[in-house]
């Protein structure tokens, strides 16, 4: 009998320790919401006191606490040296450039610091992108879908025959990739994100369902995705970015193997607050957190049904530049020697329809208000101008290897710098709009903030219990042993 006891004892403390050094993290992990993680990549980038490149400046400009004014001029001057000292850009540097400069309320068709390079998009035109590799096409066709930006008369190429050409070199298998037969996650996922706005155009509708059902079939039971080899972060956040552009649940049951990607994502996080790039990585890397980042941030829009984040259109940022609203001389004050109960009256009504009108441009303002800004972009001087760096850098995941936060691609259209609006209005409507994506996360069962650290606190309650009792079951039982 004293045996059966001493068995049941030590079954009973086993468990009680299984269940504790369990619930535990499990508690700590079940703490960190979409809103959560979005804010501590945010502070992790901020707290550096710089935007270190234009793949920073996207995902900290549809995080939930843009950069201030200060540090997103700091970052302009520092593409403005860029270019500068940039004798010869290729496709991808222009196109990375436009995005950088867009996310940070630049204008890149209007850079009058830079010496030659003044004016980015009609550079892009002029390049040879069509020529230079999928790469620069899909980064080709974000840069310009950034903003409705006028095509140049001497343009070597248009949206419709980069469309036709990223259909073009799609896989058998539904996939793209930078080489070869087979289609690779990575550039699968920056393809889709590309020709997700233009799906009423001939045959990429079609060619967005063949990729869709590919990165369906080549989802891991865990939730992500490989490389070339390794299953990262960087592959699942490129994933994650074409299925949320094409309305796909990345938690319904078409992206939800043993587990969905959102919760395969989360599990990337460090105890910093960044991401990292492999399941077995123990520190966060820089790379992984740009494209984690700007990821949930898509996914916060595709939540909230604000589109893509790279329409800076219809989800404006603050500009760099304020544009005064020239008086309109129908509306000034009349003069003292005005009738009393004449003009003064024609007056208030014009002003006040007119405020309304300025009301109802502001959204547009927004982005072309400061259109006038400089713009600067470009990674701080990335190392290397190549086709495949660039994609590599962008958060291809396909590198095989943790590199160096070096060059962002990035692409953006600005406004029409005929419309102006007054930037403190264009300020404030862009930060309501961003603060819009911190909504909690209604609608895909993700706990709020407050239900989330509840259930941590409750996690950890249990657990701590369950391992005190397992404490005190095997203390119990030694002493009878010793007795």
């Amino acid at each position: 009998m004293k045996n059966i006891k001493q068995k049941i004892l030590i079954i009973l403390a086993t468990l009680s320790l299984v269940i504790g050094f369990f619930a535990v993290p499990a508690g700590v992990f079940a703490a960190v919401t979409v809103d959560e993680a979005i804010d501590s990549g945010t502070s992790k980038i901020l707290s550096t006191g710089k935007l270190a490149d234009d793949w920073q400046s996207l995902g900290v400009a549809r995080s939930n606490t843009p950069a201030s004014k200060e540090m997103r001029q700091a970052r302009y001057n520092d593409i403005v040296a860029y270019l500068n000292q940039s004798d010869r850009l290729s496709a991808t540097d222009f196109e990375r450039t436009i995005i950088g400069v867009v996310s940070i309320g630049g204008d890149p068709t209007h850079i009058p610091e830079a010496t030659t390079h003044k004016n980015l998009v009609e550079e892009l035109y002029q390049s040879n992108a069509m020529n230079s590799g999928v790469n620069a096409i899909i980064y080709g066709l974000l840069a310009l879908q950034t903003k409705e930006y006028a095509v140049p008369e001497n343009a070597n190429f248009s949206i419709q025959e980069m469309v036709d050409k990223l259909l073009s070199l799609q896989k058998a298998d539904g996939g793209w990739a930078l080489g070869g037969a087979v289609g690779d996650v990575d550039m699968t996922g920056m393809a889709i994100t590309a020709l997700a706005k233009y799906k009423d155009m001939p045959g990429v509708s079609t060619a967005l369902d063949r990729s869709v059902a590919w990165l369906s079939s080549v989802q891991l039971k865990s939730g992500g995705f490989k490389g070339w080899s390794n299953e990262n972060s960087n592959s699942l956040s490129q994933a994650l970015m074409a299925i949320t552009l094409t309305g796909n649940d990345p938690k319904g049951a078409l992206f939800t193997k043993d587990s969905d990607m959102i919760t395969a994502l989360m599990t990337y996080r460090t105890a910093d607050g960044g991401f990292k790039w492999l399941p077995t990585d123990t520190q966060s890397n820089g790379m992984a957190l740009e494209q984690a980042l700007y990821a949930l941030t898509q996914y916060k829009f595709y939540l909230n049904g604000s589109g893509s984040i790279y329409d800076f259109v219809n989800n404006p940022v603050p500009q760099l530049i304020e544009t005064p609203v020239e008086p309109d001389p129908s509306t000034e004050e009349p003069s003292s020697s005005a009738e009393p109960g004449t003009e003064d009256s024609d007056s208030s009504d014009s002003n006040s329809s007119d405020s309304n009108s300025s009301d109802s441009n502001s959204s547009d303002s927004n982005v072309s208000s400061e259109d006038s800004s400089t713009t600067t972009s470009i990674s701080d001087g990335s190392d290397e101008n190549t086709e495949e760096t660039i994609s590599d850098s962008e958060g291809s995941s396909n590198v095989e290897k943790n590199t160096t936060d070096s060059s962002g691609a990035g692409i953006i259209e600005d406004t029409d710098s005929s419309t102006t609006a007054p930037s403190k209005e264009a300020d404030e409507e862009a930060v309501q709009n961003t603060s819009n994506n911190a909504n909690s996360d209604n609608a895909k069962s993700l706990p709020s903030t407050g239900e989330a650290n509840d259930y941590m606190f409750l996690s950890v309650l249990l657990g701590a219990s369950m391992l005190l009792v397992g404490v005190f079951f095997l203390a119990k039982n030694k002493r009878k042993q010793n007795n």
